[in-house]
């Protein structure tokens, strides 16, 4: 299996010197879920697959039902796009945005 590995190049660096964008409080503009099939969808259906747990909890339990997806694709910013074009296509404008991420992605930074 071949892995491709794009870079961004950053150098030099004052390609950037004029780049600015204004950190605001974040806004939902849209939405997607996978459905047990891990089918995008373009709603919020697999919702309903979530449960919170019920402490103590017995992490064993479901294990034999267990459907392990195949994940050697790197999909993992296909969903978003999907659904940003989508917005873009049901609004008919561009999303007038500088930064695009799931929830909760900026925690992580």
């Amino acid at each position: 299996m071949s892995h491709h590995h794009h870079t961004f190049p950053i150098e030099p660096l004052t390609h950037f010197a004029n780049a600015h964008t204004a950190i605001r409080r974040p806004r939902e503009i849209t939405f997607f879920s996978y459905d047990e099939d891990h089918k995008y969808r373009q709603d919020a259906s697999s919702l309903r697959y979530y449960y919170p747990p019920i402490l103590p909890c017995d992490l064993n339990r479901g294990f034999e039902t267990f459907r392990q997806l195949d994940d050697s694709a790197d999909d993992h910013l296909d969903g978003l796009l999907e659904a940003i074009i989508a917005y873009e296509t049901e609004t008919g404008s561009k999303t007038n945005t500088d930064i695009i991420t799931w929830r909760g992605m900026m925690t992580k930074v």
